[in-house]
């Protein structure tokens, strides 16, 4: 197979420039610095999918949202029943917020999804067809392979298309199937926590209180009026059931409109 010779690729986005409100992790500067998306997708490219995943879940942190991605395990089996490598999938993210919280943390997650570039792609690929057994393709077909592959790996983030074409482990050139099974499995818990800041947060519960002697006189008043045929000591009952507890949700008012 024939590819496009490998370049150097991997450098540290903005080396030297001073970090803009970032987060440690592990010794590791961890941050969204505001260049563009070329710069930051060579930064990405740098990392661990792991570790873009705590960074992003830190970003989110620090806009005051916090972010619980859910997990469950996949564990295959061959055409001959013989298990595969067991791995994660992210299948939920739980989150806390409010709405503008998760308007400013949304702006940030996002970045940890920026691509690399096609160029950076074809690179990878073509150093993947050097370390791994290949299908022989040339010349035309093998352009075709690799339009075909840097199109589609433009999907995902610069850091999951690196790990996937150079760190995961293949002993035959991946097929395209298993390359996009491998990048949605990486992506999948930053899917999660986009889609969870996207949504709007919840009502917030109502405070609730005990009624005021008022409230309860009122509430038995009504009874009374609405019932008038009934034993007196049913009504009593009822009145006590609907002033149970903390069972008003306003503000107490008293006659004439005062507080």
């Amino acid at each position: 197979m024939t590819f496009t010779r490998i370049g150097q690729t991997g450098q540290t986005l903005a080396a030297g420039s001073q970090p803009v409100g970032g987060t440690r992790l592990g010794g590791t500067e961890l941050e969204i610095r505001p260049q563009g998306s070329s710069e930051i997708a060579v930064w990405l490219a740098s990392k661990a999918p792991v570790d873009m995943d705590k960074a992003a879940v830190s970003r989110a942190r620090s806009h005051g949202v916090d972010l619980a991605v859910k997990f469950e395990g996949r564990y295959p089996t061959g055409p001959n029943g013989e298990y595969l490598p067991s791995y994660q999938v992210a299948t939920a993210c739980a989150i806390e917020g409010t709405d503008e919280q998760r308007k400013a943390a949304l702006a940030d997650v996002v970045k940890f999804m920026t691509p690399a570039p096609v160029r950076s792609i074809e690179e990878w690929i073509a150093e993947l067809s050097v370390i791994t057994a290949g299908r022989g393709k040339e010349g035309f077909d093998a352009e075709l392979l690799l339009n075909a592959y840097s199109a589609r790996l433009s999907e995902f983030p610069a850091d999951v298309v690196r790990h996937a074409l150079l760190k995961h482990s293949w002993k035959w050139f991946p097929t395209w199937a298993e390359l996009e099974a491998v990048c949605k499995a990486k992506t999948g818990p930053r899917k999660h926590m986009i889609a969870a800041l996207s949504q709007p947060a919840p009502d917030t519960e109502p405070t609730r209180r005990p009624p005021t002697q008022e409230e309860r006189d009122r509430i038995a008043a009504l009874i009374a009026e609405q019932f008038p045929n009934v034993p007196q000591s049913w009504r009593d009952r009822a009145a006590e059931e609907a002033t149970k507890g903390d069972c008003m949700t306003d503000e107490p008012k008293r006659v004439g409109g005062q507080a």
